[in-house]
């Protein structure tokens, strides 16, 4: 019974820890101080990994040409990994743009297609993007003014979701996420220990890592931890923005979360050395660890406390609340379908699918279903 009641008081503090106690440690804590040089304009090369995109990668080209930023001393980097649309011949078709480069590579999986720019970059800082992202004109601005201050390693820049009245389920739900999770991200930056960069928007210095590791599910987290791990410091520009439509399908967007749920749990085996002290080791556990084994939390207190039911009244009281709850959620999610929806209910059921989907991808990892190559999920038009 002790043992019960302890592992069921363990299972339903870990999901308020981290999303709720961790957060306002955070803020408790003091903010760290680095040098800005708002003139520095050093060479960068931005790196685009794309697989069939020719829906939008004119519109990438475009946004990325009319960066406010010297055009000498920027580079375009595409790799196409194996698109089999027209990819690759609308970004020829911008060959007037000089400092403009694609790859066709041969499918191998994104981290594949970074790793063979990596190698032909030019510039001293290499910004990483996605090719649905449309960058803010000051975002590599604002990114590069922080590389003067040695101690960092990574900046990360912000993602806005573009939602509106006609934006479904799916999208807005992401975005309601997105909201709580910049402003964790923006806790962490002013310690100097942002926990995972986002990788439609981050900077790296050059030669701070040679090649990302293959096999890799989830390579901004990867890239950034590592940083993290070797004595960096990892942080987030606010004001450096990038611009985004979700899918609207809640389908899609459980699909990828499944993916990033493979890649969150090899990053806890990658990343093995950070469960231990050491710099950024609070960060990672408290927002990364913990909250990726909610899932297992949330089974292990519905088995607890179904044990524990026939014995107290408040276990079965406690027990009868989660059946209600699940229950709850199976029912809207059919109502969705026919177009109901509800802001309140809509949190509630995104933190229980992510869940779900975090559960999936371990055991995608754990049968090695999980393959590090990607498809293109975009929104309807």
């Amino acid at each position: 019974m002790i043992i019960l009641y302890i592992a069921l008081a363990l299972s339903l503090f870990a999901p308020i820890y981290t999303y709720t106690v961790y957060p306002f440690l955070l803020k408790l804590m003091p903010k760290k101080q680095y040098k800005i040089d708002s003139a520095y304009r050093p060479a960068v090369s931005v790196l685009v990994a794309a697989y069939n995109e020719e829906k939008i990668i004119a519109e990438k080209i475009i946004n990325l040409s009319q960066l406010n930023y010297p055009v000498e001393k920027i580079e375009f980097l595409i790799g196409s990994d194996g698109s089999s649309d027209k990819t690759v011949e609308i970004v020829e078709s911008y060959s007037h743009i000089k400092n403009l480069r694609v790859f066709d590579l041969p499918r191998g999986g994104k981290v594949s297609a970074l790793n063979s720019m990596l190698k032909e970059a030019k510039g001293e800082l290499l910004v990483f993007s996605d090719a649905n992202t449309m960058y803010d004109s000051k975002a590599i601005l604002n990114l590069v003014k922080y590389f003067t201050d040695d101690r960092i390693g990574c900046v990360s820049g912000q993602l806005r979701y573009k939602i509106d009245e006609s934006s479904g389920q799916g999208a807005k739900s992401e975005s309601i996420y997105w909201k709580y999770e910049n402003w964790v991200k923006v806790l962490e930056s002013k310690l100097g220990r942002l926990s995972g960069a986002n990788g439609a928007i981050y900077a790296i210095k050059k030669g701070l890592i040679k090649e990302i590791r293959k096999g890799i599910i989830n390579d901004d987290f990867y890239v950034s931890t590592y940083l993290l791990q070797s004595g960096y410091d990892v942080i987030l520009e606010t004001e450096a923005i990038a611009y985004e439509e979700p899918n609207d399908e809640f389908e899609s967007q459980f699909k990828r979360h499944v993916r990033d749920g493979a890649g969150h749990y090899q990053a806890i085996i990658v990343f093995w050395r950070m469960l231990f002290p050491r710099k950024g080791s609070f960060v990672h556990v408290s927002h990364r660890v913990i909250r990726w084994t909610v899932p297992f939390f949330l089974i292990a207190a519905f088995i607890s406390d179904l044990l524990l039911a026939k014995d107290t009244l408040f276990a079965a009281i406690l027990f009868g609340c989660q059946v209600i709850g699940y229950l709850t959620m199976g029912v809207y999610y059919l109502l969705t379908k026919k177009g109901f929806q509800n802001k309140l209910f809509n949190i509630v059921f995104y933190f229980f699918c992510v869940n779900l989907a975090l559960l999936l991808g371990f055991f995608r990892l754990v049968s090695m279903k999980q393959k590090s190559t990607w498809e293109t999920q975009r929104r309807k038009s």
